[in-house]
């Protein structure tokens, strides 16, 4: 089984490392009994290039591999609710069961429903704005992300239940991860997500 940290470079520095660490160790030690064997500060290129880089550390129980290449912020005109059980726990190269969940959408992204309540897109943790312009997200995720991590920390954001229905009570949800930030402004009105209408008649589903 193999596991994926992405890393962001700009500025000449890596970002959260330290969070990117806890994580590595976390699932080394649930996954393979062991820490990693490696520190990332040790192994990451010093210099991956300039502007803003994505370092990409796919690794198993005895080996790891290192990639960077420049990086994109996606372009998200909409997203659809769509309900699924999947468990993503750990950061899983296998991304094949949320591809097919985005594939099946047809939109731009997809925010993942369980248990009623909002959790994640299939690229990032979410933020919701309310109209007060306070921050907030869901307090159930399927993946702990290292962005999520530090804006919770510094009070930027602050974790409470969405359920679909309430996204009447926000005016803009973005997207964020380890290579986008709120300042990214990688957001969608919520009038933009599609299916609203299907779970807040059926929120019991």
């Amino acid at each position: 089984m193999e596991f994926l940290e992405t890393i962001k470079w700009l500025d000449d520095r890596y970002y959260n490392l330290a969070l990117h660490e806890a994580r590595l160790a976390r699932t080394c030690q649930k996954r393979f009994g062991r820490d990693p064997g490696f520190r990332l500060a040790e192994v990451l290129p010093k210099n991956p290039g300039p502007g803003l880089i994505k370092a990409r550390l796919v690794y198993s129980r005895d080996d790891f591999a290192i990639s960077c290449a420049p990086y994109s912020w996606p372009v998200i005109n909409n997203a659809r609710l769509v309900s699924s059980d999947l468990y993503y726990g750990e950061k899983f190269l296998d991304r094949s069961a949320i591809n097919d969940l985005k594939a099946k959408s047809l939109a731009d992204e997809i925010i993942i429903v369980q248990d009623g309540q909002l959790t994640d897109s299939s690229i990032a943790n979410l933020a919701l704005q309310d109209r007060a312009g306070n921050w907030f997200t869901p307090e159930k995720c399927l993946l702990p992300g290292v962005k999520r991590a530090a804006l919770l920390a510094t009070g930027r954001l602050r974790a409470r239940l969405i359920r679909p229905e309430d996204l009447v009570n926000y005016e803009s949800l973005s997207f964020i991860n380890a290579m986008i930030d709120l300042e990214d402004e990688i957001r969608l009105p919520v009038n933009q997500i599609l299916g609203q209408e299907n779970f807040s008649a059926s929120p019991n589903f």
